[in-house]
């Protein structure tokens, strides 16, 4: 029987599993590479390139300057976009090898996780680098939690840095388990989430004493996370069972599971509308959650697979990064209609 035939009778899951693997191996290889990074910028604009074969790319939005951030791979760079007129203004110097990024909108920083055991602090004002805090090994995940002026950045060994947002300090670290996938803190609560690719359950971090206080099961192979604030809820997307399981996190338990049409890759939430964003690759869509009933309202056609997403709650507006296309949608929240899409430039 031929490998190709072997190929279709493949189910969802497998073909998830293989490609988060991918996705984790991929980021190995790339933090043991030696390569040669920058140790400043003048925040040169220069043209943005992309490829069909990049990793899923990692967005963040900074709310007090209305500019969205898409990070990329292949090639290494970070496209800057106005979020009023929808073009890219910038790109951030090559040479970070980025693979997460959040940003602090009170101080005005960017953050990006590093392939090179390194997390770099970017000036809004100027794309340019302000620092470089040096890490153990490479991180996957990031999280930001403006109140506390704290950054939170897990690497594939399971650890977990705590930096300080003045100083650039590492201050604690702890053990959260291996290849952190996706994170998330509450500024309310002080907690953090940690999702780890190939365990059923999710860490719950206590910001106040970093420590590991509980680990809630989600599922079977969750694979990102979004909370909200405001209700203190978790929400996780499950690839294998095609749902997102949301979590109370004054109690850590499971108070719905919401079935979709698809395999869920990403979320993100935008908590002054209580609505949940999850990019489903698999069906080229994104599904629209309530988060009052816990039902999906709305399903977006996004014509290409999302490799991203973000969403600013200050205007209303969900952001998804596709794959192949080499673009970013913009998509109303109030209509759910694509109103916009920028061109990243250089997919075959």
């Amino acid at each position: 029987m031929s490998q190709r035939r072997i190929a279709r009778r493949r189910g969802p899951h497998a073909r998830l599993t293989d490609l988060v693997l991918l996705l984790v191996v991929a980021a190995l290889l790339s933090a043991c590479a030696d390569e040669k990074g920058v140790s400043g910028s003048g925040g040169t604009v220069t043209p943005v390139a992309s490829s069909a074969l990049a990793v899923p790319a990692p967005l963040a939005v900074n709310t007090s300057i209305n500019r969205i951030y898409v990070a990329s791979e292949s090639p290494d760079n970070i496209s800057v976009i106005d979020g009023a007129s929808n073009s890219v203004v910038a790109t951030l110097p090559t040479g970070l090898f980025p693979h997460a990024i959040d940003v602090d909108p009170s101080r005005n920083r960017i953050y990006v996780a590093s392939r090179r055991s390194e997390l770099w602090v970017i000036d809004g004002a100027s794309n340019s680098v302000d620092a470089s805090i040096a890490l153990d090994h490479s991180p996957m995940a990031l999280a930001v939690n403006p109140d506390a002026g704290r950054i939170y950045a897990a690497d594939f060994e399971g650890m977990l840095s705590v930096i300080d947002a003045e100083t650039n300090a590492v201050v604690a670290t702890l053990p959260v388990g291996q290849n952190p996938v996706s994170m998330a803190v509450n500024p309310s609560t002080g907690r953090i989430y940690v999702v780890t690719y190939g365990s059923p359950e999710i860490s719950v971090v206590d910001g106040g004493s970093n420590t590991v206080v509980a680990k809630v099961s989600v599922g079977e192979l969750p694979i990102a996370l979004a909370l909200n604030p405001e209700t203190n809820r978790i929400y996780v997307a499950d690839g294998a069972a095609g749902s997102v399981a949301v979590i109370d996190g004054s109690t850590n338990a499971l108070v719905a599971t919401v079935k979709l049409g698809g395999m869920p890759s990403s979320l993100a939430l935008n908590a002054a509308t209580g609505r949940i964003y999850v990019a489903e690759a698999g069906s080229d869509t994104i599904s629209v959650l309530d988060g009052d009933s816990n039902t999906v309202i709305a399903t977006v056609a996004v014509g290409s697979p999302p490799r991203g997403l973000a969403v600013n709650a200050v205007t209303n507006r969900i952001y998804v990064a596709r794959s192949l296309t080499a673009d970013v949608l913009v998509i109303d929240g109030a209509t759910n209609a694509i109103i916009a899409t920028v061109a990243l430039g250089g997919a075959q």
